[in-house]
């Protein structure tokens, strides 16, 4: 059966918009990634640099310095962050206690809220986007209209995923990443700097997390609780995709994204229960415990081999 030109039009808008949240997601489930593959730990406080560094853009912003600048100078605040947690909490815990390290970077998450709030204080904030976001900046895809930084939004994701490919495959810099994350120790056995190389993952994913919040903040409002919920929402795409997977994180996340979009444009019912928007959390839920249980090791996860 076909689809009413209004059904069409409804469902290319959900889907895009679906694509673009779940863009969002998939760049913080990325940068769950990075730490994950390399060290096997998962950085609570990934949300806070990311809403640190959105705040740093909208102040910068505030100054008259361009949007892309003042993104582009928050990256690396963000960069200098998340290399920072990684020298100052993480390394010296790891060395002595390393199942302390989970609750060291809950610690580090409380920290990093709070230090926000002293700093840019509780009220909420505007952020300019980096893309055309007035109420005309639209295009028509098949009868839907489509914004523009929706469009943009995938668009960022899409350039990430080219740069990340081509450090972790054409650059010596991304060789010894992969290799620190396949094996510390054999990897400082051939002459790696594994700690420079730690330091630099940490860095990595502090940058990505700042590009997320920002993409992010122009549509939901700068707060200091920006993040929170896509925190959430990115853990699960990576869970769902396999934390050792950099291609699982995009599509997991793509997926949580599609699911939180046709949740909201069309309700769907299971028997006497609709599913509205409020049940997004517990949907999910009920998504990644199905696919734990058949696949562990989610999605795109590699299986561990340990030999006997």
């Amino acid at each position: 059966m076909m689809l009413a030109a209004s059904d069409l039009s409804l469902f290319v808008e959900r889907f895009i918009n679906g694509l673009a949240d779940g863009s969002i997601y998939a760049l913080l489930a990325l940068a769950l990634v990075v730490i994950f593959r390399s060290t096997g730990q998962l950085n609570f406080a990934q949300g806070e640099i990311g809403t640190m560094g959105a705040f740093f853009v909208s102040t910068l912003t505030l100054t008259g310095l361009p949007v892309f600048l003042s993104i582009l100078l928050a990256l690396v605040l963000g960069f200098a962050v998340g290399a920072g947690i990684e020298r100052v909490v993480v390394r010296p815990i790891e060395l002595r206690n390393p199942s302390a390290v989970i609750v060291a970077l809950i610690g580090v998450f409380l920290a990093m809220n709070q230090l926000t709030a002293l700093i840019w204080g509780i009220d909420a904030r505007s952020l300019p986007s980096l893309f055309p976001n007035e109420a005309d900046d639209f295009v028509t895809i098949l009868g839907a209209p489509v914004r523009i930084a929706r469009l943009g939004t995938i668009g960022v994701l899409i350039v990430v995923l080219i740069l990340l490919y081509l450090l972790f495959t054409k650059t010596k810099i991304g060789l010894a990443m992969r290799a620190v994350a396949n094996n510390q120790e054999s990897s400082n056995l051939v002459g790696i700097r594994t700690g420079f190389i730690l330091l630099l993952g940490w860095g990595l994913s502090g940058s990505i997390a700042v590009l997320a919040a920002a993409m992010l903040a122009p549509s939901a409002g700068l707060t200091g609780s920006l993040m929170l919920g896509p925190f959430l929402l990115a853990s699960v795409a990576a869970v769902l995709g396999g934390l050792d997977s950099p291609v699982g994180a995009v599509v997991g996340g793509l997926i949580v994204g599609l699911v939180q979009a046709f949740l909201v444009g069309y309700h769907p019912s299971i028997g006497s229960i609709e599913l509205t928007p409020d049940l997004l959390y517990p949907v999910m839920l009920v998504i990644l415990l199905g696919v734990l249980l058949f696949r562990p090791t989610g999605l795109f996860g590699s299986e561990k081999v340990e030999r006997v």
